[in-house]
């Protein structure tokens, strides 16, 4: 029998401490699901009877539900599922029903008596427990009809009041969120509508307001021919005229009393939010732990709000940086939405760079998605983001700051970060600093009174927080043994505390926000009981209220209040923790890998840092995703693991690292994606025979659509870096046959390969619909490049010059966007000296000779020699161009690159060229026959053209 048995029933059916997998029976699951709706009452034999036969009893009932309750019995053991008279009763020690019921009338009560932080922190908890509707694999059962009923009213109340109370904290992002799932849980809730609505128009968002009673408005009049009520219709009213919301949130008086010892401080803060009205202005606070520098934040961002101005607040969290995670956090509490900044929905299949591009321009695209999103949330008044602890900000936000001050002009917005003075390596550019200093005699003795002063000022050197764990300690007496510290000053109230202090150091070891929900469950302990725990916690200062949420009040309190546990506690509540958080349908991967990291759960840590890596990858951070799935495989070396690895690293041009993890993927168990993954890494170092074997191996085995066709284009891309551009026809008619996802760049493929084959109309159909489109993910996203490049390359071929040139005007760009300017330099002047020749303009020379000195790899610099070997021919300057033409012969022998054949044969054909010029007939048709016959050979229609007309030429001056 468990020791502990809990029951969940808000969702599918779930048991906490008995593996409901094991058994097999299906009836026997129902028959506990009936039980379990009960709450420890006798369900009578017929009622059970009833649930699981219906109309059509077996034969001998009796003995049959005996059977099925022997069977329950083996999971749950024969004390938990009693025999009593008339019927059986499930004894559980906790079910999720009840809590719910429990959490929503005590969110109802604190509202009601003015607690709105209170009823908050109950109805979210309530909330952590609604994983659906009551038994949602068995939604069309009859006997769960009115239990199913009554949840669901008490889901919407938990909703109702969790919105109610948000919006009268001033938290209107949580309101309209809490608002919004309610009117998703009960599309007709009224109240929950006005909510919503006040939550818009407190954010200045009455359009949304306006919007959100329109939509419910329609659903009224098309579902049920109603309107909506009075009190609905009156807000309504309310809001078209520019009124006030109902239950707007006081705000605080601009003449509200400054922070004792902090009116300077305030003073520099509000100058700069003027100077960011007109350019973007970053204020950095610093000071030592417990100096006050959140408090000054706090304070000064309620006051602003006051006046109008739209904040924002982030806090970076300690241990593992997630990927711009503060100013995520940030925006969706503001908004209230996921931001797709923040969502971890679609990371399988990010964008990903081709090699060569760097780590700024992925993160350019990204922090113009946030410039533009902040841009809409600003105020007349003014618009700040504040990063609190932002000494533990990972590398992308601090550049995203960089970034926002660097160009003031385009971001007119205040950025206040906190930092501690011993945070030199995380240095933030900043355009004004703040430095907080310890109190002095006048502000302690303001705070504290003149009789306690003195002696206060010196045990603290007027440090705050200390000051305050001190003056708190006022029980004890004054017998000079006041604590020197901190952690003295925090145990003695904590000892105080009672029953309390358990619930608090679980609470301290689990981290700064207290999770209700997950601190009950580590306990093993009714929420009510932990909610009260709670409140003596905030009434002897060790919590606070902050955003909507109880935290410690600093994170010196947290790490004192956690002091005294054991270090095989604190293991314990931390794999409790995880493995509460790991049957949570929503949770933070960091914080998951925190939790297992810290209780010995090697594995479980790997898989939640890898979870993370995709987050990071999903917002281009390819360096954070990497230095992430280090710290995975360092845990718990694996397959999976490895093969997410090599795609960061092959994005990050770590060509052999990546073929690297992909052979330990290879030998941990991975087949066809190794081998995929091995195939385009080969295919990126110009290893194309390797590439080809790879590829075609991983296309071999693959039972996956996608992973398929990925080798086959590898392969394909192979043969043409080697010129076999029937047999890259071949590969991608077969890939094409897979029907592959576009992220693969199939149609770009195959464009590419159209223009090589001269085909350019049937290029141009390929490749024309994909210009402005963004890679999607997958090994080969440099596609974007190739079908700008291609497509100026077939508007060329077809006489479409002016086209081609503004094409290579949007390639230079993109190129630029994307920071792929070394890799690809002098790419532009190749195609354009081509272009210009054949206008014959003689600019044509000087960007070919200044593509050869920028060429950022061999097949660009020859291409661009015999650009200028082909423009000084053109010009009359045939010695000039012969001496070209053998200048790129030399160089190309130095090494083999890919495509190298391209080069080869435009030598040949210009050397047909110079040979006719030079009266050497013979010789020219020796060099357009080769050329002609190579090129047929490989399906390039264009130069097998071009070399048969030579041909004809040099026989016509042979006869």
């Amino acid at each position: 029998m468990p020791d502990h048995l809990g029951v969940r029933v808000v969702g599918e059916f779930r048991l906490d401490g008995a593996d409901l997998a094991t058994l097999r029976s299906r009836k026997a699951r129902t028959l506990l699901k009936r039980l379990a709706l009960a709450e420890g009452a006798v369900v009578s034999t017929d009622a059970l009877a009833d649930a699981l036969w219906g109309d059509a009893p077996p034969a001998d009932t009796a003995a049959d539900l005996s059977v099925l309750v022997s069977r329950a019995r083996a999971l749950v053991g024969s004390k938990r599922l009693e025999r009593r008279e008339g019927g059986y009763a499930l004894l559980a020690d906790w079910c999720d029903r009840v809590e719910l019921v429990a959490l929503t009338r005590e969110a109802i009560r604190r509202h009601a008596a003015g607690d709105v932080a209170g009823a908050c922190v109950a109805a979210e908890a309530a909330l952590a427990l609604v994983r659906g509707p009551l038994l949602a694999d068995e939604p069309d059962a009859e006997w769960s009809r009115s239990a199913r009923t009554s949840t669901a009213a008490v889901v919407a109340e938990a909703h109702q009041i969790a919105a109610a109370a948000s919006l009268a904290a001033g938290h209107v992002g949580d309101a309209a969120a809490h608002a919004r799932s309610g009117l998703e849980h009960d599309p007709y809730d009224e109240i929950a509508l006005r909510v919503l609505m006040n939550a818009h128009v407190v954010a200045g968002r009455p359009a949304s307001a306006l919007a959100a009673y329109a939509a419910t408005r329609a659903r009224l009049a098309e579902d049920l021919g109603v309107s909506p009520s009075p009190d609905t219709e009156a807000l309504h009213q309310r809001i078209l005229i520019g009124g006030p919301a109902d239950e707007a949130p006081p705000r605080a008086a601009t003449g509200t009393r400054e922070l004792v010892g902090r009116a300077g401080e305030m003073e520099v803060l509000d100058a700069a939010l003027a100077r960011s009205v007109h350019a973007a202005q970053v204020v950095v606070v610093s000071g030592e732990p417990g100096i006050g520098k959140t408090t000054l934040l706090e304070c000064w961002s309620r006051l602003a709000r006051g006046r109008g101005v739209t904040v924002l607040s982030g806090r970076a969290e300690r241990g593992v940086a997630l990927t711009l995670q503060p100013v995520v956090d940030a925006l969706s509490a503001h908004l209230s939405v996921t931001t797709g900044l923040g969502s971890s929905e679609g990371v399988s299949a990010p964008t990903l760079p081709g090699p060569g591009a760097t780590a700024d321009a992925l993160h350019l695209g990204l922090f113009r998605e946030i410039g533009a999103t902040l841009r809409q949330l600003a105020s007349p008044a003014g618009l700040v983001v504040i990063i609190d602890d932002a000494h533990d900000a990972d590398p992308v936000t601090r550049a995203w700051i960089g970034h926002v001050l660097r160009r003031g002009a385009e971001h007119r917005l205040l950025i206040v970060a906190a930092v501690r003075d011993d945070s030199a390596d995380s240095a933030i550019a900043a355009s004004t600093s703040i430095r907080l200093e310890p109190f002095g005699i006048d502000a302690v003795t303001e705070l504290v009174g003149a009789d306690r002063a003195a002696d206060l000022f010196e045990r603290t050197g007027g440090n705050p927080l200390l000051l305050a764990e001190l003056a708190a300690d006022h029980d004890r007496a004054d017998d000079g043994s006041v604590p020197a510290t901190i952690r003295d000053a925090v145990g003695a109230r904590l000892r105080r505390a009672g029953d309390a202090a358990v619930t608090l150091r679980a609470a301290a070891v689990i981290g700064p926000i207290v999770d209700l929900d997950l601190l009950a469950g580590v306990l093993a302990a009714p929420s009510l009981q932990i909610l009260e725990h709670l409140d003596e916690g905030t009434r002897r200062s060790f919590l606070v209220e902050r955003s909507g949420a109880l935290v410690f009040r600093h994170e010196l309190v947290r790490a004192a209040v956690a002091a005294d546990t054991s270090a095989t506690r604190r293991a314990w509540i931390h794999r409790q923790a995880a493995r509460l958080l790991s049957e949570r349908a929503e949770v933070h991967p960091v914080e998951l890998a925190r939790h297992a990291r810290e209780g010995g759960d090697r594995v479980l840590a790997a898989h939640s840092l890898a979870e993370a890596a995709d987050i990071a990858r999903s917002r281009l951070d390819l360096a954070g995703a990497e230095r992430l799935l280090d710290e995975a495989i360092g845990f718990h070396d694996s397959a999976d693991a490895r093969l997410r690895r090599s795609r960061i690293r092959m994005a990050r041009s770590d060509l052999a690292g990546a073929d690297t993890d992909a052979e330990q993927a290879l030998a941990a168990g991975a087949d066809s994606e190794a081998l995929e993954l091995r195939a385009w890494a080969a295919r990126n170092r110009h290893d194309m025979e390797s590439a080809i074997r790879l590829g075609t191996a991983g296309a071999a085995i693959s039972t996956d659509s996608r992973t398929k066709a990925s080798c086959l284009i590898a392969v394909a891309f192979a043969h043409r870096g080697n010129g076999d551009l029937r047999s890259t026809d071949e590969m991608l008619e077969r890939a094409s046959a897979l029907s592959p996802p576009p992220s693969l760049g199939l149609s770009a493929w195959t464009g590419v390969l159209r223009v090589h084959q001269g085909r350019a109309d049937d290029a141009l159909a390929a490749l024309e619909p994909l210009l402005g489109s963004e890679a999607g993910g997958g090994l080969q996203a440099f596609w974007v490049e190739h079908v700008l490049q291609m497509t100026a390359h077939a508007f060329g071929l077809v006489g479409r010059a002016s086209d081609a040139l503004l094409v290579l005007d949007r390639l230079g760009l993109e190129l630029e966007r994307r920071d792929s300017r070394v890799r690809y330099a002098g790419l532009t002047n190749t195609y354009r000296s081509w272009i210009l020749r054949n206008l014959a303009v003689r600019e044509a020379e000087d960007l070919a000779r200044s593509g050869m000195e920028l060429g950022g790899s061999p097949e660009i610099r020859a291409q661009c020699r015999l650009d200028l070997a082909d423009s000084l021919f053109s010009f009359g300057r045939a010695a000039d161009a012969i001496e070209h033409v053998a200048a790129a012969r030399r160089e190309m022998e130095v090494r083999w690159f890919h495509n190298r054949w391209r080069a080869e044969q435009r030598i040949g054909v210009l050397e047909a060229r110079l040979h006719l010029s030079a009266g050497a007939p013979q010789q020219a048709l020796d060099c357009a026959e080769q050329v002609a016959i190579e090129a047929e050979a490989r399906d390039d229609a264009r130069y097998a053209t071009i070399a048969r007309l030579l041909m004809v030429r040099a026989l016509a001056r042979l006869r």
